[in-house]
């Protein structure tokens, strides 16, 4: 039997090559004839580049740049110089992650640290920039990538801002004049699975803001400086950005650079699919194994599973989800197409105990599959 085992991070827990190894290992523990493909996948967030890059054959890029509050850090992403691509996953530098929970502010903390690797990239000869927006610490709606791209934010006295969430409410004009000249040269693309507006009870504020530190009135507080800074861009470049699907991600990063550096916005999802060849991949395997940390409602809704559970579909190959959390079950066993949909976990256990013991976990439960898969005839 050929399995494509194709997952997304467990998310603090194990990243995705590493469910591909555990999943494996257990796998053939009882089931050794069985023959598998280690696909690891990620939706734009961390382990994105490392997903992409089994095809691409870039180089890795390391930079010295600043993560969301201003403090030195090595950064990378992937240049692939036979197209001068660089693709920079907007987590390494602005990501929630590298902040202690207490550090966590959006109305304080900056993108500017992944604009300073768009910068380098610029620098180094890529002519083509893709950013994936998924996992950030910010709500800045790209002021500070713009920013180390020699754009300025200026307030109604014509001072420079610094480039952070709770200054939107008071830009009233950008400043172009330092612009790197390059930019007009180089196409962005923004890739995210987020669909939120700009601003509203759906935008970037309401919906995301508190995971990243901001209490209510901090988030009533952001929606109002990106109502006014969206009001600013559509004045002077002509495009609101709250018309644009998906302009919330990233704390309105998608929306903000769709409009200051011409980005087009596009599915993360069925981007990561298509280079990773996955439509092949499928077509040459008898079953996929896929999952990620925490299966609820979300992940119906056009992200990176319900994509990859769609082209299984269409190809005829049954699916099996492993997962940390399984909720929404009615709505899981709806889906066509699934196999068996199960989590890791066999007993109530604790979350720190099941992130401690989640390679076990999934060594274990590729145990169970292997056994579970042996006995399917091979036609079915």
């Amino acid at each position: 039997m050929k399995i494509l085992i194709a997952p997304d991070k467990f998310k603090d827990a194990l990243s995705a090559g590493d469910i591909c190894t555990f999943l494996e290992k257990g796998i053939l523990t009882t089931f050794p004839e069985a023959k598998c493909t280690l696909l690891p996948l990620a939706d734009g967030g961390e382990g994105t580049l490392e997903s992409l890059n089994k095809n691409l054959k870039g180089e890795f890029i390391n930079v010295e740049t600043t993560d969301p509050l201003q403090r030195k850090i090595s950064a990378t992403y992937l240049f692939v110089e036979k197209n001068k691509t660089a693709i920079i996953e907007m987590a390494r530098a602005s990501g929630i992650e590298l902040l202690l929970p207490k550090e966590r502010n959006c109305l304080k903390n900056s993108s500017y640290g992944t604009g300073i690797l768009i910068k380098d990239a610029i620098q180094k000869g890529a002519n083509k920039i893709v950013f994936t927006v998924g996992g950030t610490a910010t709500n800045d709606a790209g002021m500070g990538i713009a920013s180390a791209l020699g754009f300025e934010f200026l307030d109604e006295n014509e001072q420079i801002l610094t480039p952070i969430g709770e200054n939107l409410i008071k830009v009233k004009k950008v400043e172009t004049a330092n612009v790197l000249k390059e930019l007009s040269t180089v196409k962005f693309t923004i890739a995210t699975d987020v669909t939120n507006p700009f601003y509203g009870e759906n935008g970037a504020a309401y919906v995301f803001a508190r995971q990243k530190g901001a209490d209510d009135e901090g988030i009533e507080f952001l929606d109002k400086g990106l109502q006014n800074f969206a009001e600013v861009l559509e004045k002077q470049f002509g495009q609101n950005p709250q018309n644009l699907v998906g302009s919330g991600a990233g704390g309105g990063v998608s929306g903000g650079l769709a409009v200051l550096l011409n980005a087009k916005i596009i599915s993360a999802a069925s981007w990561i699919l298509e280079i990773n060849n996955t439509e092949e991949l499928l077509k040459n395997s008898d079953i996929l194994i896929t999952g990620e940390g925490k299966v609820d409602s979300q992940t119906w809704d056009g992200k990176l599973i319900s994509q990859l559970l769609a082209k299984a579909n269409q190809v005829n190959v049954p699916v099996i989800i492993i997962c940390g959390t399984l909720q929404d079950i009615p709505t899981v066993a709806k889906q066509k197409g699934i196999l068996y949909a199960t989590s890791i976990l066999n007993a109530p256990i604790s979350l720190e105990e099941a992130l401690k013991e989640t390679p076990q976990l999934v060594e274990n439960q590729g145990v169970l599959l292997g056994n579970l898969l042996k006995k399917i005839p091979r036609e079915f």
